[in-house]
């Protein structure tokens, strides 16, 4: 089985988003079993995928920037670089499957194009986050608020829309993480026997065999997730707030990358909340150094407002650790149980179970079977598994 994935990844290589920890996930197992993944990605994404111990055949797509800054200029010109440069990349013949990690644009069209040439191979696309409307943002998804939208938002939005439309085109099998996200790519003309509902998952082996070492930083809350609002990060900053006032000296790690401006934001929050020296950024981590983390910690804090699945809830639950969450309607549907659920925005809530879990260890030990149990669900072997039966079926 010769499969081509173009991955051409995002900017910022100092953060990883759920679509390429899973693509990372998948990806091993079936080179594990002798699958071969024919890659096109630019160079700087080696090393993300070969940090998550991906190994295969690179096909590098050059590009003159190596800026890794998440400002819109220079978010675009890698983005537009790629778009209009992949018809001048060579394109293998006689693979049997063309795989696209994400809807963006810049993997859609590589896959369309080696799609082309290899008319008889099976098409999957992978769309996992459906694009809020740019007049609410991820913020409001849930909620009854409107904003101006945003430059990002509004282009976003309609690049979505376009690759739908080209996927559909060309018969693909589309992904997806929740039966909403089916329900919406319906809406927006698939036809509902080519979307399928896939998961998320944890290599539960990986997590157990990891011990918490004498140094590691031992936290009352932690918090996993790329910073921005998108993830509730002022959110948690308030609730963190609410706890310490109730629970003085409770500290807070928030492990997580994102662009330079929300870190900076986010630091002029903690200040002046008056949490600096309780609220530590440890910035990005992976294998076992965040894992050691999320198994210090007491309980984990996931104020996000709008998600297609929760991976990092699934980490956190297979180190063994409550997860104290909004309750997003997804949610309902992927963890009907192990997760502790709070309404939207009501942070007043979302603090007093965090310090009720702190302070009843019986209620924590509970709340901690429960997770294990629901994060046991989410097997990537079982997945990959799965997965390569949408990738073979005619």
């Amino acid at each position: 089985m010769r499969i081509f994935v173009p991955a051409m990844g995002r900017v910022n290589t100092k953060n990883r988003d759920g679509s390429e920890v899973r693509f990372a996930e998948i990806a091993k197992r079936w080179l594990a079993e002798g699958v071969t993944l024919e890659m096109l990605l630019p160079r700087r994404e080696i090393g993300v995928l070969e940090s998550q111990g991906v190994r295969a055949s690179w096909h590098v797509h050059w590009e003159p920037f190596t800026s890794e800054s998440d400002r819109l200029w220079n978010v675009l010109a890698v983005y537009l670089w790629r778009m209009l440069t992949c018809p001048l990349a060579r394109y293998p013949k006689g693979v049997d499957a063309v795989y696209a990690p994400s809807d963006f644009l810049f993997d859609l069209l590589p896959a369309l194009l080696c799609r082309w040439k290899n008319p008889a191979a099976r098409l999957v696309v992978c769309v996992f986050l459906i694009a809020p409307n740019p007049f609410k943002g991820y913020e409001n998804v849930f909620g009854g608020k409107w904003k101006l939208p945003s430059v990002r938002g509004v282009l976003y939005y309609c690049a979505q829309w376009l690759s739908v439309w080209l996927a559909r085109k060309a018969g693909a099998t589309l992904l997806v993480l929740n039966s909403l996200d089916k329900d919406s790519l319906i809406a927006m003309g698939a036809d509902p026997a080519t979307v399928h509902v896939v998961t998320m998952g944890v290599d539960a082996g990986f997590f157990d065999g990891v011990d918490v070492a004498a140094d590691t930083p031992r936290y009352d809350g932690i918090f996993l997730g790329r910073l921005h609002p998108q993830k509730g990060l002022f959110d948690l900053v308030r609730i963190w707030k609410r706890v310490s006032e109730k629970r003085p000296g409770s500290r807070l790690g928030v492990i997580g990358g994102g662009s330079d401006w929300w870190f900076g934001k986010l630091k002029q929050e903690i200040a002046a909340a008056g949490l600096t020296g309780q609220v530590d950024l440890l910035g990005f981590r992976q294998g076992e150094d965040k894992v050691r983390l999320l198994k210090a910690a007491g309980v984990f804090l996931m104020p996000s407002h709008y998600e297609s699945f929760g991976q990092v809830a699934v980490e956190a639950m297979a180190s063994g650790l409550p997860v104290v969450a909004y309750d997003l309607p997804i949610y309902r549907e992927i963890f009907p149980t192990g997760m502790i659920k709070t309404a939207l925005e009501d942070e007043a809530t979302f603090a007093a179970e965090v310090l009720s879990l702190l302070e009843d260890p019986a209620r924590r030990e509970r709340a901690v079977a429960e997770a294990r149990a629901r994060a046991a669900v989410f097997d990537w072997a079982a997945i990959a598994e799965r997965e390569m039966g949408f990738v073979t079926q005619r």
